[in-house]
């Protein structure tokens, strides 16, 4: 298996593990060439090192030489589903962090439920069931630092966005988004520069774009209705904002993902 980084890895064994109350009798320490993957699926633990509980959906990476989770709150107990792979190069950074937080539980257990079957009751190549771990491990990383940095931005901006996201394809003006929050539309302008790193316009057309593009490639519907639909009441002035963010016209767009069409 190749991944994004460039490292070779190979996927040795997927299992589960349910502690005793109090936790673990002892932590493990991760021999070489090896990482290891530990998603709470029950309970609660401590991270290796610190005194704050991590609960469900909490992944944590472990590394050569460091140690697996074990410590619980009391008599306390947790369950993890464990994935370990075989690095096959010489490790390297590839930003895992120490532990992340999966944004939904319920699809985090899922997938728990859904790995365990595929690795111990099917024929599935495990070359293809590592890349999907892999893969989605790093998704949800992604995911937790994107979360993480929208956190930071401050409240107002923070309410801005999220009417954005809800209404991008209405007819929206610096002065409206502003009112909403108890801004001057210049406050706004700046505050939003500063964490979002573009104007709220910039913004606003690059969420009508993201729409756009995955109208065009999950659907047949004329240019015209999908200029309409993400807020371009004229066809021709959303063609050629289309093809200033992306390179093509819409069409082409379509045909390079909907070959078939």
């Amino acid at each position: 298996m190749k991944n994004g980084s460039g490292m070779r890895t190979s996927l040795e064994a997927v299992g589960y593990f349910f502690s005793g109350p109090g936790g673990a009798p002892s932590a493990f320490t991760i021999p070489a060439n090896t990482l290891l993957f530990e998603m709470i699926t029950e309970g609660a633990v401590y991270a290796p090192s610190g005194d704050s509980l991590h609960g469900v959906g909490t992944v944590f990476v472990h590394h050569p030489g460091e140690q697996t989770i074990s410590r619980t709150k009391g008599d306390g107990h947790y369950a993890c589903m464990v994935a370990r792979f075989r690095l096959n190069r010489v490790p390297q950074d590839v930003g895992w962090l120490r532990f992340f937080q999966w944004a939904h539980t319920e699809a985090a257990l899922r997938f728990s439920e859904e790995m365990l079957f595929a690795f111990h009751q099917t024929d599935l190549d495990r070359q293809v069931l590592g890349d999907l771990i892999w893969s989605q491990f790093r998704f949800q990383l992604e995911d937790f630092r994107r979360q993480a940095r929208n956190q930071e931005i401050p409240p107002r901006v923070a309410v801005v966005l999220t009417y954005l996201e809800k209404n991008y394809a209405k007819s929206i003006g610096i002065e409206d988004l502003a009112a909403r929050v108890g801004l001057s539309a210049s406050h706004l302008h700046s505050e939003f520069r500063d964490h979002v790193r573009m104007t709220p316009h910039q913004h606003l057309i690059q969420l009508r774009m993201r729409a756009a593009r995955h109208r065009l490639v999950t659907s047949t519907d004329p240019v015209k209705s999908i200029a309409l639909d993400v807020g371009y009441a004229n066809t021709e002035n959303f063609c050629r904002a289309f093809r200033k963010h992306y390179g093509l016209t819409a069409a082409a767009y379509r045909r390079k993902f909907m070959p078939h069409t």
